[in-house]
């Protein structure tokens, strides 16, 4: 899908919707090269909007805005004051292991009232891993996944609950081992050629995890 810039202004940040993964097996020892892999995080989709003038405005995967159920994520406002920009990623809870927990999350995302809200960021802490740069002072969706994952690795992201995860080595063998014993579900490869694609789910990301590697 191609993004015209005329989508884009200085005054409204693109509504882009997310690029979706699809479920398969690990790429092949003759293309493996071709991909990064990255935890499978299975949490909250969210895109995060910063327009530049210290607030942030965050969108469900399927385009509501879920900023007020989570206000300890205003941080990242401060950390990116400028330029415009719009991230992907996911918001996940962990367990007393320190590993995602779809059930605490579920907890979290049932909040709704400021009160309950207030008292689940103490009980239920939430952290927003950012994986993917889909704007920044103009569209980023054309550049190749390793172009974007430069410029988000160049935007030193880090504060609580705000994280840029890093990819696993090129090596899905290993990827998947690594993965598996630091407790999480498994991994997404990403092909380092690919443009990000709003609202597609194509092979250029797959969701590969423990048990369909039969590991």
């Amino acid at each position: 899908m191609s993004v015209h810039p005329s989508l884009f202004t200085h005054s409204v940040l693109p509504h882009l919707s997310p690029m979706l993964a699809v479920i398969g097996p690990t790429p092949g020892p003759e293309t493996e090269a071709e991909y990064a892999f990255e935890t499978l995080w299975n949490g909250a989709r969210v895109i995060s909007h910063l327009p530049g003038d210290g607030s942030l405005r965050l969108l469900s995967q399927t385009g509501i805005d879920i900023t007020a159920q989570y206000p300890e994520l205003q941080v990242l406002a401060g950390l990116l004051p400028a330029p415009e920009t719009v991230l992907d990623g996911e918001i996940v809870t962990l367990d007393s292991d320190g590993r995602p927990s779809v059930e605490r999350l579920q907890q979290r995302m049932s909040l709704r009232h400021p009160n309950g809200i207030t008292h689940a960021r103490e009980d239920l802490p939430i952290y927003l891993m950012l994986y993917d740069i889909l704007y920044l002072g103009e569209p980023t969706v054309q550049l190749p996944y390793t172009a974007r994952r430069d410029l988000l690795d160049d935007l030193g992201l880090a504060g609580p609950g705000i994280a840029v995860p890093a990819a696993w080595p090129p090596l899905v063998a290993q990827a998947m081992e690594q993965s598996l014993g630091e407790g999480y579900d498994g991994v997404v490869a990403k092909r380092l050629t690919s443009p990000y694609l709003p609202g597609r789910r194509t092979r250029d990301w797959i969701k590969i995890k423990h048990m369909d590697s039969g590991k």
